[in-house]
């Protein structure tokens, strides 16, 4: 078949040309992200409860949603957190369910559920779009314009917006809506026969519009309806509510009741800087290239931002279409680097012919390897590019190994023709064997079941992908120009294998066989035991310009008391020149602006900071550093509240690396082992920002009913508890359409006391009868908690610590546990879920895909040499490789994280190959009947330069990525490089050597079947 491909090379050159065409294009239409798609299998479950307390929140409605939820297929684990009014459930289930299935069977039992709960309960909200990402945030601020001004330019703004092709939608963020409220005086209603429930059941009647029918005049129908909807706020005043029995007058809404146009209450409100703002919130249409659509995005925004008033301020909070092309255009920037810096290595060892032949392997592997990604759904993105990066070395190692086999058949005086298509089939089934130990090395790496494997799964496959690009390449496009540009070589020189390097301490190696043995695995040893001073951690945090403040409130009151907290946080910012912007939320979280962004509850006391930073203007070079001294500098200034600052992380969020969760039925002795924990962790040197999610306890009065005495008034304890939530919290009774806007109607009391309540009169839904509250129940002072956390359906709280940079989490997690474990928890139960845990779990998961590369290797190896001992005596190569990595991670002072230990992984298949070289010449060479040691001698000088050539092509090839600010990919990029250098000298050194003592006895033939 080479021999056809090389006699229609016109062809061949045709659909050479052809993949390049199709690659460019791919690449100019491959929708381009920051960061690969990774979907959380969670959903976010919100059930709003007016006026319920959080134990009855709990209770009524919490429980109830935990219950029908963990009896799901592929349930996993849930949080709940119930507050007053509102009951939040996380549910997350197993990786790999069918989410579309799942999320639909959730949705119909949450359905089913609804008549369960209180009838006042809202409808149960199921948000299973937890993945989407804002990749537009714009923050519209003014000192001087309303929320309702702010929201009016915002809508104005979204609708222009939202048309441009690409653009899913966009959202207003904190808008404040207006309500019509109707606030009844308590003391006047006391003294009419009605209920607020009787005034929601009024209005709702009184607002209504019915289709009455139609009259047939015998030539046509017309329909005919009675309008009896309102449509100003005069139809709600005048609505007549009782009529006098002493003199018959009438009494309508107005005369015991304010009824006007307020803001909602927000369930969080948004500033910039400082000034009141909404959030602009923009989403792209998967699938498409961000790039392209943020300048169209980019273009509608000059043009807006030309007409908006002089005091009206638009600012991008975040802009992805920007940030992708930077992360993008820093990685392009690297692959070409590597690829120049390859082609001179490959001309500096060839001849510039031959080298120009190789180098065309790249560019054609890259773009082949482009053309074929819309297949594996995989986009352009900081993965992708870097799984180029890694194999750029790797894609000239099998032209090179053909066009040496070409030009050597031509030395010796072949044909053309002839030498193109024997050198061709001379190697390759060797070249497919070393091709297919690579892949398999990387194969297993698509296995990985997490999320983190999602997030790095494209690396192994366009390795993969480009690989195979490569062997075809080398074995019909390489011959081809070969036989065109190709010309017979002569060497004056003849290499003197005594004097060299390798061959002496080959030499030595071999006559103290057991002795060099021994400092071999003495010297593996020394370089793996650098892992004892290695930080080992699960992925670096995000290299961006962006970091975050999550807030807590100490009292649970409203937003206003929360904003007081920001504000102190603000003016730190303020003064910080290192803070480009800051963005705020209060009562809440920011919209999902980053992948791995958590979920922040909507609840007042809960606040969030998003900072722009520019460490240009600090002192500081990373953004650790700088978070540290904003974190003290905050710590050493907040009053009412505690503020953690955090930066983002990549892959799958672990929040802090030392987590401690406590569980059990008893609420107080979890808070009790909570409690002890944070005073042993706050003591032990190294930790900081120690915390928990528990709600410090505040005091709320409470109503405690006497039952006896209700019952024997005739009134319910649903009565009672009713009409007081209608009175403080409102309810939504109807709406009011007016102007073209739809308001709600909300009914609620003027009560603002203690003794407004007590003398407030229930009336009561058996007799019609009413009491005073004072008469049935007293109001007390009470300690609550603000929010009842629960976990698996048991209480549930959180410690967490971070560490302070240059202290070990390790040190710090076991000097913790040493004193913990001797604590007594009174039943308490307690896990660890940090960054330990996590190690564990995935480490374990790609220890796992390491074993199984090795044994799909060893088949692979077993076929090719037909032996036994063999592959065993090439798999040396492995803790070699290993032990080096982990020496250049130490020496660098990178840490072993999640993409160094897949480096490592990945190192496997590309060390095996130098030993399969030298293990396939040295078959030959004792094939010609050489002794088993002139054999080894032999290989490992003739084959020194083609496997120094490989292993440097591939280690330039990398230098880009390992010296650039990627926190990700460096330590990946230096555990390659670090492991190939030193197991390649190793290898061309150690491998004879096992070699010999394994074959010994046998100094004449070439062994046989083992």
């Amino acid at each position: 078949m080479i021999k056809r491909v090389i006699e229609n090379r016109k062809i061949m050159f045709f659909f050479v040309v052809l993949v390049i065409l199709v690659g460019l294009y791919t690449y100019k239409i491959l929708p381009k992200q920051e960061a690969p798609d990774i979907s959380p299998q969670a959903a976010l479950i919100t059930t709003i409860y007016p006026g319920a307390s959080q134990s009855n929140v709990e209770q009524l409605v919490t429980r109830k949603i935990e219950d029908e939820v963990s009896n799901m297929d592929g349930y996993n684990e849930s949080y709940s957190y119930s507050n007053n009014s509102v009951s939040t459930v996380v549910v997350q289930y197993q990786y790999g369910v069918d989410v579309d299935k799942t999320f639909n069977e959730l949705r119909r039992k949450m359905d089913d559920l609804q008549s369960e709960l209180p009838s006042e309960a809202y409808d149960i909200q199921v948000n299973t779009d937890l993945a989407d990402t804002a990749g537009i945030l714009i923050a519209l601020s003014s000192e001087n314009y309303s929320y309702e001004t702010l929201s009016y330019y915002g809508k104005n703004i979204t609708d222009e917006l939202s048309q441009i092709d690409g653009v899913s939608k966009f959202e207003v963020i904190g808008e404040v809506e207006k309500q019509v409220s109707v606030d009844v005086d308590y003391a006047s209603l006391n003294r009419l026969n009605l209920s607020l429930s009787d005034i929601l059941q009024l209005i709702q009647s009184q607002n209504l519009e019915i289709p009455s029918g139609k009259i047939d005049d015998g030539q046509s129908k017309i329909n005919l309806t009675i309008d009896g909807t309102f449509d100003q706020l005069e139809d709600i005043e005048n609505l007549i509510i009782g009529v006098s029995q002493d003199n018959g007058s009438v009494i309508r809404l107005k005369d015991i009741a304010h009824v006007y146009y307020e803001n909602k209450q927000a369930n969080a409100k948004y500033l910039h800087e400082g000034q009141k703002a909404i959030l602009l919130t923009g989403y792209f249409e998967k699938g498409r290239n961000v790039i392209t659509i943020g300048k169209d995005v980019r273009k509608s925004i000059n043009d807006i931002k030309s007409d908006l008033p002089e005091n009206l301020h638009f600012n991008e909070v975040v802009f992805q279409p920007e940030d992708v092309s930077n992360s993008i255009s820093g990685f392009i920037r690297s692959l070409l680097m590597g690829i120049v810096l390859v082609i001179i290595v490959v001309f500096i060892g060839m001849g510039a012919r031959n080298a120009i032949i190789v180098s065309l392997a790249i560019p054609l592997s890259i773009l082949a390897t482009f053309a074929i990604l819309p297949l594996f759904n995989i986009s352009i993105h900081q993965i992708s590019v870097t799984a180029l990066i890694v194999a750029l070395g790797m894609l000239v190692d099998n032209a090179i190994v053909v066009s040496d086999s070409i030009q050597l058949k031509l030395d010796k005086g072949d044909d053309k023709l002839s030498a193109c298509v024997d050198g061709a089939k001379e190697v390759s089934i060797p070249v497919l064997s070393s091709t297919l130990t690579t892949v398999a090395a990387f194969s297993p790496l698509m296995m990985l079941e997490s999320l983190a494997g999602d997030f790095v799964k494209s690396l192994p496959i366009i390795v993969v992908l480009a690989l195979a690009a490569s062997y075809v390449i080398a074995l019909f496009v390489t011959p081809s120009m070969a036989y065109i540009f190709f010309k017979p070589q002569h060497h004056s020189k003849k290499m003197k294998m005594e004097n060299t390097f390798i061959y002496k301490m080959l030499n030595h190696a071999l006559q103290h066989k057991k002795r060099s043995f021994g400092i071999a695995i003495l010297m593996i040893g020394l370089l793996a035991s650098s892992l004892i001073f290695t930080d080992i951690t699960f992925f670096p945090k995000a290299d961006k310009d962006v970091m975050y403040i999550d807030i807590k409130a100490d009292k649970n009151i409203d937003i206003d008391y929360t904003k007081k907290v920001t504000d102190q946080i603000e003016d730190l910012l303020s003064q910080e020149k290192g803070i480009k912007y800051y963005t705020t939320a209060i009562g809440g979280g920011l919209p999902k602006f980053y992948t791995t962004m958590s979920i922040t509850t909507d609840i007042p006391d809960n606040a969030q900071i998003l900072l722009k930073v520019d460490l240009d203007q600090t002192p500081f070079k990373k953004n650790t550093p700088y978070l540290e001294y904003l974190q003290n500098k905050i710590d050493s200034h907040l009053v009412g509240g505690e503020a953690t600052v955090k930066e983002l992380e990549y892959a799958e969020p672990i929040g802090s690396p030392i987590n401690v969760r406590f569980f059990g039925d008893d609420l107080t002795a979890i808070e009790a082992a909570s409690d002890q924990a944070i005073d042993i962790l706050e003591s032990i040197e190294g930790s900081k920002n120690v915390r928990s999610d528990l709600s410090k306890k505040t005091y709320e009065f409470n109503i405690d009913v006497d039952e006896a005495k209700a019952t024997y008034l005739g009134i319910t304890k649903y009565d009672l508890l009713n009409e007081v939530s209608i009175a403080l919290s409102g309810r939504a009774t109807s709406t009011l359409r007016a102007n073209g806007n739809e308001n709600d109607i909300v009914v609620k009391s003027d009560i603002n006391s203690i003794e407004d309540i007590e003398n407030m009169m229930i009336k009561s839904s058996v007799t019609g009868n009413k009491i005073l509250v004072k008469d049935v129940a007293q109001v007390n002072l009470k300690e609550v908690t603000p929010t009842i956390t629960r976990f698996d359906k048991k209480y549930s709280v959180r410690v967490s610590s971070d560490v302070v940079t240059n202290f070990s989490r390790s040190d710090v997690e076991q000097a913790f546990k040493s004193r913990f474990n001797e604590i007594d928890l009174n039943g308490v139960s307690y896990e660890f879920d940090g960054e330990s845990e996590m190690i564990t779990k995935y480490f374990g998961n790609l220890g796992i895909a390491a074993i199984a590369a090795l044994l799909i290797i060893f088949t692979i190896l077993m076929i090719q040499f037909k032996s036994f001992k063999q592959p065993f005596i090439i798999l040396f190569t492995v803790p070699l490789a290993s032990a080096g990595s982990l020496f250049g991670l130490f020496m660098v002072g990178q840490p072993l994280s999640f993409t160094a230990l897949l480096g490592i992984i990945s190192l496997i298949g590309i060390v095996v190959n130098n030993a399969i070289v030298l293990l396939d010449f040295i078959n030959g060479k004792r094939d010609q009947g050489l002794s088993v040691d002139a054999a080894c001698r032999e290989a490992s000088v003739v084959r020194f330069r083609p496997i120094i050539l490989s292993t440097i092509t591939t280690v330039i090839g990398l230098i880009p990525l390992a010296f650039s600010n990627s926190e990700l990919f460096k330590p990946m990029a230096v555990a390659l490089m670090s492991g190939l250098l030193i197991s390649t000298l190793l290898t061309l050194v150690f491998v004879p050597l096992v070699y010999s003592m394994v074959y010994h006895k046998d100094q004449a033939s070439h062994p046989e079947s083992e």
